[in-house]
């Protein structure tokens, strides 16, 4: 076992993955991540972790938010996620998780992983890939149903591509009134390989359309940034560029 201490938060993972803790403490992975989440987040926030692997993101939420539910359709990493979550049980009590993973439509979901399973980067692209299962969908307008609905909600979506697919059938999360989206883009994926500028442009558009009103952030390794020229561009439908790193949208 292994504490972790990383900004203002402790808790307590199984070590499986040494490389990924020390890069998560020294503030080299996604560091950007956790800035918006101690932004955006508070003990009144309702959290929604899609793609939650190991837990990294789900237990720092925890100490921040109300609740969070995480989503996980990996098994091995899903395994992993609930060995790190029981061993918190003071954030635990704040915790569910649901191995499934989300898609417009309901029923079963073929998923893959280029190499193994529990490696972070399982997703529904990988499907022709010899690691392959099946798993149940959630749906977003059934996730709905679950989140109270004047209550403020934080989504975390890293989906390795399926965000592109997704984009529309968020809808019944994002009408409510405070609602901040946290979506990292998975453009080599989405497009299966170069060349894809022609196939990720215009993926990209239609994200963005589906968040027009909403003011959106640059998230990278740098401080969070505004970006009044893309969400002039998205009123318009007119946002043509390949998403790259990570995007906060943010309304209310």
């Amino acid at each position: 076992m292994r504490e972790i201490k990383f900004r203002d938060v402790c808790f307590t993972v199984v070590d499986q993955n040494p490389l990924f803790w020390d890069g998560l403490t020294a503030g080299t992975w996604e560091n950007s991540t956790f800035s918006a989440i101690d932004s955006h987040v508070d003990r009144e926030t309702e959290f929604l972790d899609f793609g939650a692997w190991v837990g990294a993101v789900t237990l720092y939420a925890a100490s921040k938010a109300r609740r969070v539910v995480s989503f996980e359709a990996d098994p091995i990493a899903a395994i992993k996620l609930r060995r790190n979550v029981a061993l918190n049980p003071d954030l635990a009590s704040r915790i569910s998780i649901i191995e499934r993973a989300v898609s417009p439509t309901p029923g079963p979901v073929m998923m893959g992983a280029k190499r193994m399973q529990g490696d972070s980067m399982s997703s529904a692209l990988h499907v022709d890939s010899l690691v392959r299962w099946e798993v149940d969908a959630a749906t977003p307008a059934a996730i709905s149903e679950t989140i109270p609905p004047d209550a403020p909600l934080f989504m975390k979506i890293d989906i390795e591509g399926g965000e592109y697919r997704l984009a529309a059938a968020w809808w019944p999360l994002l009408r409510r009134p405070r609602v901040t989206v946290l979506i990292a883009f998975h453009p080599y994926f989405a497009a299966g390989g170069h060349p894809r500028w022609h196939k990720t442009v215009p993926m990209t558009r239609r994200v963005f359309q589906v968040f027009k009103g909403f003011k959106m952030y640059r998230v990278d390794r740098r401080p969070l940034r505004r970006d009044p020229v893309i969400e002039r561009l998205s009123s318009l439908s007119a946002a043509y560029f390949e998403a790259r790193h990570s995007w906060l949208f943010v309304k209310g």
